[in-house]
């Protein structure tokens, strides 16, 4: 009951009642509506399914297929062959799919959808195919076990989101990711219910896509790893079938050196040009640069551009847009025009006579004029123009949209310009923060004006590559993006953050049988590591650390010799193999924070087993780690993890006496427990907070956010 008083305090936004016995779901997102009922749908080996639709609509069965099987596989029931009936008059299916207008994922469309569940039949109703998906996924989500068998609680669910664009962006310029892992991404998209997938196609590291009119782009600027057209169209199909539109991005005018290593003739300076990062990051002494060193570079260095001058470079963007708008029938194209200092232009004479003829007072004039003139040849070709929050001025036009990332004033300036926004402000995957900063964004309000309700669009995760590949991106993906993606889609009274994990965690389990690989590659590494030996004496120590926050992991990789941020540089320290959000150290929070409150025996013997597997795992660790090349840091790990375990043993059993410790004992073990925070490799240990809390008797607040340098 204590879900029904909290969210009874929030009803204005959501409502969701619970009945006396109410179960407690793994729903995520969570729904704007959920009613409780009595009883449950168990099913049975004789599950049917029966659709009133189109009969066209091959998006619709396609999917009610997939949920079928999935719902098959999970129960092991056999269900029989012919499950679907259309327009079945006897309404004796165990689910009925009724949808009113055959009409697939578009931004702004109905996504909305009604399940009702009784003891005696499933409905799904939805007015659109869009929004029948989201209701399958639901169905699945619900789908639980007892002793007697599988079965969904009975419910009502009215449900539909609340932006209209939930998305995710995956860099796959900076390391390439191959198209089997796209799918797997999109498939998980589809079950927490965002509906676009950015594919950032190109930067000064790759260009990833076939053009067939200018073929040296891919020839030249992608090291052979590339999209194909045929490819492209696979997917962008691929991902209709699961309600998701894919938004592609080209990069420009800055990021483009793997534009211009095909195409010299576009730049702002003269070449050579080969793909690859845009900063040669080493100080003149040949030490690696530091954080200020670097912030200077970025603002200084000239980085390789378009030339914006020349009626050329409008007339080669003119053909190449034409090519992907026929790939992508996504109405938005995004162009980028981030991270462009400008300095290219500013020591380019004819470059500098242009901006002197046509009265530019500088840079950010001429790139206004840049976005202009591409935003009018997206608009030939029947696309509207997004690109990152640098591109927003006073001059920008209406209809195009602007991506905040980094200001959230510019949130406020395009607002107030009339132009539509996204968010990706605090949704940025790749600076390693937990899921619950994520969950409470404040660049997300919990109330939008009616004034600019129709241009706050959504948001959209975002895991750039320079410190993911095809091995590890799933894992620094998932679960984390599923608690933006109920960020984007459920009321805004819907925070609870020790729920959110708990959902969290289960939802990290149905994608791992769904078959997304953030679970397998974690182990997978650690196998790798180990050579095939049992992991279970690693994975104990590898299961609490974490990497550490915000761009120091980036800027460490950044900054080592080139020969480790080449694209093929295998990822594989702990930092890059390890969960951002540990579930054994959310697991032992969790415990921590009850015991403290109420010191309940049960929790007390779960919180002991727990620290007694750390105090005695290096019986299992040691011979492992002889066979393990480079694993100093595991050892440092390990050795710090047993002083932990001891420190927080000795304060339980303070605690289970009622004895209170002494302020010599408390600084003693504060003390000891100051060393093992010590980072090494990009990592630390992620419990150390919760000991202290048994230490000091009080669990700290986690931090609201963390530093990103």
């Amino acid at each position: 009951m204590k879900k029904l008083l909290l969210f009874c305090l929030f009803l204005y936004a959501a409502t969701i009642t619970y009945a006396q016995t109410a179960p407690l779901t793994n729903l995520m997102p969570m729904p704007k509506s959920m009613v409780f009922g009595s009883g449950q749908f168990n099913i049975k080996p004789n599950f049917t399914v029966a659709v009133k639709a189109d009969a066209t609509d091959t998006i619709l069965y396609a999917a009610v297929n997939r949920a079928y099987q999935t719902l098959n596989r999970k129960t092991g029931l056999h269900f029989g062959q012919q499950y679907i009936t259309q327009n079945d008059k006897s309404d004796t299916a165990a689910l009925i799919v009724t949808v009113k207008q055959k009409a697939p994922a578009q931004l702004g469309g109905d996504e909305s959808y009604t399940l009702t569940i009784t003891p005696k039949q499933i409905n799904l109703t939805a007015n659109t195919t869009a929004g029948a998906l989201h209701g399958l996924e639901t169905i699945v989500q619900l789908t639980t076990s007892n002793s007697q068998g599988y079965y969904l609680p009975a419910v009502t669910i009215n449900d539909a989101p609340r932006f209209q664009w939930r998305g995710l962006m995956i860099d796959v310029a900076r390391h390439f990711i191959p198209l089997d892992v796209v799918k797997r991404n999109i498939d998980a998209m589809a079950a927490v219910k965002m509906n676009v997938l950015h594919l950032h196609l190109s930067d000064d590291e790759g260009f990833r896509i076939e053009s067939k009119i200018y073929p040296d782009l891919q020839r030249k600027g992608s090291l052979g790893d590339y999209y194909t057209q045929v490819q492209i169209k696979d997917l962008v199909k691929y991902a209709q079938a699961r309600g998701i539109i894919i938004v592609p991005e080209f990069d420009m005018p800055g990021h483009t050196t793997s534009w211009l290593a095909g195409h010299p003739e576009l730049a702002a300076a003269p070449g050579p040009y080969q793909p690859g990062p845009r900063f040669k990051m080493t100080s003149t002494n040949g030490k690696p640069m530091g954080l200020m060193d670097i912030m200077k570079m970025i603002t200084t260095a000239p980085t390789p551009s378009f030339d914006p001058s020349k009626e050329s470079t409008y007339l080669f963007l003119d053909r190449f847009f034409g090519e992907m708008a026929a790939l992508f029938p996504s109405p938005y194209i995004h162009i980028g025009a981030d991270e462009n200092n400008g300095v290219a232009w500013k020591t380019n004479p004819a470059i500098a006579a242009f901006m002197k003829k046509n009265n530019m007072a500088d840079t950010h004039a001429l790139q206004a004029y840049f976005v202009k003139r591409v935003s009018q040849l997206l608009a030939k070709h029947h696309k509207k123009t997004l690109g990152w929050e640098e591109l927003f001025s006073t001059d920008l036009p209406k209809d195009v949209a602007v991506q905040v990332w980094s200001n959230p004033a510019y949130a406020g300036k395009a607002l107030a310009h009339g132009n539509k926004i996204l968010v990706s402000k605090g949704f940025y995957l790749d600076v390693f923060m937990p899921a619950y900063v994520h969950y409470n964004n404040t660049a997300i309000p919990e109330s939008i004006t009616a004034e600019n309700k129709a241009l706050f669009t959504g948001g959209e995760a975002a895991q750039w590559s320079e410190a993911v590949d095809k091995d590890n991106i799933e894992t620094r993906i998932w679960p984390r993006a599923a608690a933006i993606a109920e960020r984007l889609w459920s009321p805004a009274a819907v925070k609870d953050v020790p729920d959110m994990y708990r959902r969290l965690f289960a939802i990290s389990n149905q994608l791992d049988e769904l078959g997304v690989q953030h679970i397998g590659d974690y182990n997978r590494s650690l196998r790798r590591l180990t050579s095939g030996r049992d992991i279970a004496p690693l994975k104990t120590v590898t299961d609490v650390l974490a990497p550490i926050k915000g761009y120091k992991k980036m800027f460490a990789r950044i900054t080592k010799p080139a020969g480790a941020s080449y694209q093929t540089a295998p990822l594989t320290a702990i930092s890059d193999i390890i969960f951002v959000d540990s579930e054994v150290k959310r697991r032992f929070r969790k415990l921590v924070a009850d015991y403290l409150q109420t010191k309940d025996a049960t929790t007390e013997q779960a919180i002991r087993i727990q620290l007694m597997l750390w105090k005695n795992h290096r019986t299992a660790l040691e011979p492992l780690l002889q066979n393990i090349p480079n694993s100093a840091d595991i050892d440092a790990f390990s050795k710090n993890l047993v002083i932990a375990a001891n420190a927080g043993l000795e304060a339980l059993d303070n605690l289970k006496a009622g004895k209170a410790p002494s302020a010599d004992w408390i600084k003693q073990k504060t003390d000891e427990l100051a060393t093992t925070k010590t980072v090494y490799g990009e990592a630390g240990l992620d419990i150390i907070v919760e000991i202290e809390g048994l230490v000091n008797g009080k669990l700290a607040a986690e931090p609201a956010d963390y530093p990103l340098f």
